[in-house]
């Protein structure tokens, strides 16, 4: 096997900014990221353990369901109470020691609770989507006992942008977040990774399949101004790109004429109440909504060119690459022996226009795959071509290898 070194200019390492597109459908109480259907599997339903509009991290528990298999994982202890279960599903078991070591999910308190040698377990799968909480006017942001609310932990940061747009204000002569009613979506960063695309949020809202609002960050400046509807032209809300909130502050009716049960009574419908039906208790049955953006993703990739050179790599081990036939020679008794010859001759597999003879000999191997190795000569990936490229003494070729790492 022939080893050839990469060169410095046979390695290039470049960082790919991409914009992933994401799309939420919201209707009746449920959320659908990217159209993604809830499927029933054999034995789950849904087959991820988790509706359309979530994200399974990990996609682990596919198809399982929690059972009784009177199994164990590894052996059993003495004691049955520090027996790990096989109870059908994947899940995550640390074993309490010195180490202090505990999920992050898990509290403080229960740990200490927690006997010396007693199994912490946690579940599968890990899910997450967006969440959508609404204030009304009265509804306390905070208060001097301890509660502080996600929208009042957001002051600083609104304020902070008020350089880029002057609608970046927690309290103005215009408006106090803290007394008018506000609508906040949560976007969990796992949907658009490093931010938000500036300028690619849109906002549609419909009451019984008819387009009665649309919105947009038409300036790119975080501020979203509706460019369909009776509040058309006006800034109803604001778009935290690095921390993924939209904060919803438009409260003109859109329309006199719908209703829908978006609070424990009807109203209108208004921006304050987009994707409201993931809010809790409340459906608003006759409204659904439309959220699309893209993030922004910066995926690191490593090129490298691999160079098969003129009259190298000519030489294989493949039986096939020689003539073989098989002659008896004789002996003094009865039985036969078979001999390799010390001068096998490499099979010639030029085609001719006749059958006989063949064409002009010429070396050829065929190339199907390319070995990656560290320093060390270990092997760490194999690049495989989709059909083995034909390779003589008198050509050469250059694989362009690319990584995500």
């Amino acid at each position: 096997m022939a080893y050839y070194k990469f060169n410095r200019n046979d390695i290039f390492r470049n960082t790919l900014k991409t914009y992933p597109s994401v799309k939420f459908i919201v209707y009746s109480g449920s959320a659908y990221y990217n159209n993604t259907p809830n499927i029933s599997g054999a034995f789950a339903n849904p087959v991820r353990l988790t509706d359309g509009g979530n994200i399974s991290l990990y996609e682990l528990n596919i198809d399982r369901v929690e059972s009784v298999t009177n199994r164990y994982i590894g052996p059993r202890s003495v004691s049955e109470d520090q027996e790990v279960v096989d109870n059908g599903l994947i899940y995550s078991f640390v074993v309490k020691n010195g180490s202090r070591i505990d999920f992050r999910t898990s509290t403080e308190a229960s740990f200490n609770n927690s006997n010396y040698g007693d199994i912490i377990t946690s579940s599968y799968p890990y899910t997450s989507s967006i969440d959508k909480e609404y204030y009304g006017a009265s509804t306390v942001r905070s208060n001097k006992i301890g509660y502080v609310s996600h929208l009042y932990a957001l002051k600083n940061t609104i304020n902070h942008y008020r350089y880029v747009n002057p609608n970046f204000q927690y309290s103005s002569s215009a408006r106090d977040l803290d007394s008018v009613p506000v609508g906040l979506i949560n976007i969990p960063t796992i949907f658009y990774g490093s931010q938000i695309k500036k300028g690619s949020v849109d906002l549609r809202y419909y009451v019984s399949g008819t387009l009665v609002g649309q919105a947009k960050d038409k300036n790119r400046d975080g501020a979203i101004y509706s460019t369909y509807g009776a509040d058309s032209g006006s800034v109803i809300g604001m778009a935290l790109y690095n921390e993924g909130f939209l904060i919803l502050t438009g409260a003109t009716s859109l329309d006199d004429a719908f209703t829908d049960t978006y609070l424990p009574a009807t109203d209108n419908p208004r921006w304050v109440y987009f994707a409201q039906s993931i809010s809790g208790t409340i459906t608003a049955p006759s409204s659904s909504y439309i959220m699309q953006m893209s993030g922004t993703s910066y995926n690191n990739t490593l090129t490298m060119f691999a160079t098969a050179p003129k009259g190298q790599l000519n030489q294989s081990n493949n039986p096939t690459f020689v003539n073989y036939s098989s002659s008896s020679y004789a002996t003094t008794g009865s039985a036969r022996s078979y001999l390799e010859s010390p001068k096998q001759s490499i099979k010639n597999i030029v085609s001719s226009s006749y059958v006989d003879p063949t064409g002009s000999f010429e070396k050829t191997t065929y190339i199907s795959k390319v070995g990656i190795y560290d320093r060390d000569l270990n092997l760490i990936a194999i690049a495989k071509l989709a059909t083995p490229l034909r390779k003589t003494a008198e050509r050469d070729f250059t694989f362009k290898i690319k990584i995500d790492v």
